[in-house]
């Protein structure tokens, strides 16, 4: 396993932090979870009430780059750690 998280964070960061970040943080995590209220929304409500499709669009990609940076760099910690014990 170790290989294996070595290698793929290798890859990862090489692509760069603000990559990251916005692949995983703004697109996957924050436009899911806007995606997945919105249609909750509409299935508990039968309509999506804009003024909160426009918050839930500011707000959970925010909080989803958020999380992205703190993975970011607990990864790079672990990175590190594992990089420095196999030389």
């Amino acid at each position: 396993m170790r290989t294996t998280f070595v290698d793929k964070w290798a890859r990862q960061r090489a692509a760069g932090k603000r990559n990251y970040v916005l692949r995983y943080g703004v697109l996957m995590t924050g436009m899911g979870l806007v995606l997945l209220f919105s249609v909750l929304d509409l299935i508990n409500n039968g309509t999506v009430v804009y003024a909160y499709l426009l918050g839930r669009i500011v707000f959970f990609p925010t909080i989803g780059a958020m999380i992205a940076g703190m993975r970011w760099q607990a990864n790079e910690r672990k990175f590190a750690k594992l990089t420095n014990s196999e030389a």
